[in-house]
């Protein structure tokens, strides 16, 4: 039975993971909701695309690289590019795939976000982290990623040092 059990600190740790992520999550949502015009959702896409190769990415793709959601992703790109921050473009190899490409106006209101983003994140986050704190964070988690990661190339988005 004591292999089906977690030791104290694992269990609060673990605990603490949760519900921190949680309000975390639903925080820095309302903040660009409130202050941009756009869910966290929608930010991640945008971010997920402006770092690509020619701000492009197939909608596999950019489902893999999704931080806060796959599910629901061509509803939410037909709603980003109902507001013109992306456009969907034909696969010229392959017909029956499409990709996902960030506009102009797109890339201007992602930056236009951005400061709202970091700013939550220093706040929410960042402020209760001292730097070794925060390298313990990124390698326990960078770990986590290395066991869980479907493949090398997500392991190197989320933790380059990994």
């Amino acid at each position: 039975m004591a292999e089906e059990t977690l030791d104290t600190a694992s269990e609060h740790a673990w605990r603490a993971v949760l519900k921190g992520h949680a309000l975390l999550v639903a925080r820095l949502d309302a903040d660009l909701r409130a202050h941009a015009g756009m869910a966290l959702i929608d930010y991640d896409v945008l971010v997920q695309l402006s770092e690509a190769p020619r701000r492009r990415l197939p909608m596999a793709d950019l489902a893999r690289a999704m931080v806060y959601s796959r599910s629901g992703l061509t509803r939410l790109v037909d709603s980003l590019e109902r507001r013109s921050l992306v456009t969907r473009e034909h696969n010229s190899t392959d017909r029956r795939s499409w990709y996902a490409v960030l506009t102009g106006q797109g890339l201007a209101a992602l930056e236009a976000a951005w400061p709202v983003h970091a700013a939550g994140v220093r706040a929410h986050f960042a402020a209760h982290a001292d730097p070794g704190q925060a390298r313990a964070i990124s390698a326990v988690f960078g770990a986590v990623i290395a066991d869980l990661a479907p493949d090398a190339a997500e392991l190197r988005h989320f933790h380059p040092t990994g």
